[in-house]
């Protein structure tokens, strides 16, 4: 389970989607200033993404989706992030939260929602700042509801939100999941920012809102038993990790995306550019410029190579119908992290050797600089959290993320069987 692997296979229509993503990027780049600029993305890029079939990348077929894998997922998002990345956060989570949403919630009921409108797009937050919550009968009465960082936000038709605060989770780490229609919910404008201006990840509130009981969801606590997974067909069968999948397809992709932008971009106009104070007419002739470049590759391809690593893991554990131990759950978690910082890494040490310039706001590889700084320091890809994660379960202590805590009922108990 330790090897890193970077075997990609996609379908052709998940080639097709890929290119769709590679098509748009000179347009995205367009774009880069106004996004910033107005912290939005305009209609017509919204228009052009829904056109490319950009934002049903994880919606089940059944629902009208394409229902891609996660490493297609991972490939496709992180071309678009190429071009913008804010406009890569944004399809990042309205696709996850689109797969969360239909593996949550009854059919019967997510056929209800995908049926309302012609494209259904769903922004989450998966721990409320603050909530006053009552349940009621028929369903739960949200007296005042106030979360942070609801990225999409304006192009959302729905949200996910966990009816608990920080309070309620140290309580219980179970999450209570709440489908809400966007016109029941206030955005409010306070997503003011150095980084992903455009994703706008705006706070969300509610008063004295309504919701049925078929409405919310929540993480099952009964301890799946590996037998179980054995009557599981499909994507169903990674439905036990769900919040593990999350992780991978609306955390990482984005940054993976932007580091990539990074060094192609470095590389497209290190040959025309000297540096400044010196005799030098190419930076691409220096030696110094040469080992940054190679190393900043390195970091970005061994990034790449631990994303498929966790997915990978994931795979096999699914194809053998078996439960993850801790270890790997924790591993899948770690490679994240530890991806996300690799490619903050190659960015920085990018942005060092780009001169003055690099601080203007027009500069494409100042806003990429801004952007995966922010994607980085998200809760599911900060590295430090990551690596106490990895360095506490191997001690053999208790973990300390929620994803983890909250998923102890789809760990498999090695103390009752061994890892095979």
């Amino acid at each position: 389970m330790s090897n890193l692997s970077k075997v990609i296979s996609l379908t052709n229509e998940e080639q097709k989607l890929l290119q769709n993503a590679t098509e748009l990027v000179p347009f995205l780049k367009e774009y880069g200033t106004e996004i910033d600029k107005n912290m939005h993305i305009p209609e017509e890029v919204i228009e052009k993404l829904s056109s490319a079939g950009l934002f049903k990348l994880r919606t089940p077929k059944k629902y009208g989706g394409f229902e891609v894998s996660i490493r297609a997922m991972i490939e496709i998002v992180s071309e678009v992030a190429k071009g913008n990345g804010s406009v890569g956060w944004v399809i990042q989570n309205l696709n996850g939260n689109n797969y969360s949403a239909s593996q949550l919630l009854l059919s019967n009921v997510v056929s209800k929602i995908f049926n309302q409108v012609n494209e259904v797009r769903f922004c989450s937050v998966l721990q409320a700042i603050k909530t006053v919550v009552r349940k009621v009968e028929g369903g739960y009465l949200v007296e005042y509801g106030r979360w942070a960082f609801g990225s999409g936000s304006k192009h959302a038709t729905h949200a996910l939100l966990n009816l608990k605060d920080a309070s309620g989770m140290q309580q219980d780490p179970k999450m209570q999941l709440a489908v809400v229609p966007m016109d029941e919910i206030k955005i409010i404008d306070d997503w003011h920012t150095m980084s992903l201006k455009g994703s706008a990840s705006n706070s969300l509130e509610m008063n004295d809102v309504f919701i049925s009981d078929e409405f919310v969801a929540y993480e099952d606590a009964e301890q799946v038993d590996e037998s179980m997974l054995q009557h599981l067909k499909g994507e169903d069968r990674f439905k036990p990790y769900l919040f593990l999948i999350t992780s991978l397809t609306t955390g990482i992709s984005t940054i993976l995306g932007l580091a990539r932008g990074a060094l192609e971009h470095f590389v497209e106009k290190a040959p025309h550019k000297g540096i400044a104070m010196t005799i030098h007419k190419s930076q691409a002739e220096i030696g110094h410029i040469q080992y940054k470049v190679g190393l900043a590759a390195m970091k970005i391809e061994s990034a790449h190579l631990h994303i498929h690593r966790s997915v990978e893991i994931l795979e096999t554990y699914e194809k053998n119908c078996e439960l993850l131990d801790q270890q790997n759950f924790a591993r899948v978690q770690t490679d994240i992290g530890y991806a996300a910082m690799l490619c903050w890494e190659a960015v920085e040490m990018l942005v060092v050797e780009s001169g003055g310039s690099v601080i203007l706001d027009s500069n494409r590889l100042s806003q990429i600089f801004r952007d995966i700084r922010g994607g980085a320091n998200h809760a599911f890809t900060t590295a430090s959290t990551c690596m106490e994660l990895y360095g506490r379960v191997l001690l053999g202590l208790e973990p300390q993320h929620i994803v983890t805590l909250s998923s102890t009922h789809v760990i498999r108990d090695t103390h009752k069987k061994e890892l095979v």
